[in-house]
């Protein structure tokens, strides 16, 4: 099950991956009748690239450089397209967005992202600037909806947050 919570900031639903495509990356093998995908705005894209690439290792279906335009970067996270725009004439701050996630251990993939910080070229970033694309918070026991989880939120830049929800048995 997945759900997704829209908060202030820039987040659009769009009928196609952007503007600029003719046929909508594709990612996975589930889809979602009439959902197409989810783009955020941000006013640094190196920072999102970080995130997703170092961090989440997910995979780059589509790079757009449009000079003096935008910057275009668009990710398969866990079978959702994440489309990541800068506006180069008029860059915004993502402003709050966030994904959940239902899984099966919460820890484990605490554990998988951890490590892939440590062997990214964040490991030698300092602690400040490392926050900038990721941070980490385990909040055991939470309620979501009308059940009891094991939650990981694992921030990343300009207010974006993936929640990874393990059901209490």
């Amino acid at each position: 099950m997945r759900s997704m919570i829209i908060g202030v900031g820039w987040l659009l639903w769009l009928a196609a991956a952007n503007a600029h495509s003719e046929e909508p990356p594709v990612c996975g093998s589930s889809t979602v009748e009439g959902f197409s995908n989810v783009q955020i705005e941000t006013s640094d894209i190196t920072l999102h690239e970080r995130f997703f690439e170092q961090v989440l290792h997910a995979d780059s279906i589509q790079r757009l450089d449009h000079p003096q335009t935008d910057v275009i970067r668009v990710y398969c996270l866990r079978d959702v397209v994440v489309v990541i725009r800068q506006d180069l004439r008029s860059p915004h701050p993502t402003g709050w967005v966030q994904i959940n996630f239902v899984v099966k251990n919460a820890t484990a993939i605490q554990e998988t992202l951890q490590a892939a910080v440590r062997e990214s070229s964040l490991a030698q970033a300092t602690q400040a600037d490392r926050e900038k694309v990721v941070r980490f918070r385990m909040k055991p026991g939470v309620m979501r909806g009308h059940r009891k989880v094991d939650r990981l939120e694992v921030y990343g830049p300009e207010g974006f947050l993936i929640g990874f929800d393990q059901p209490k048995s």
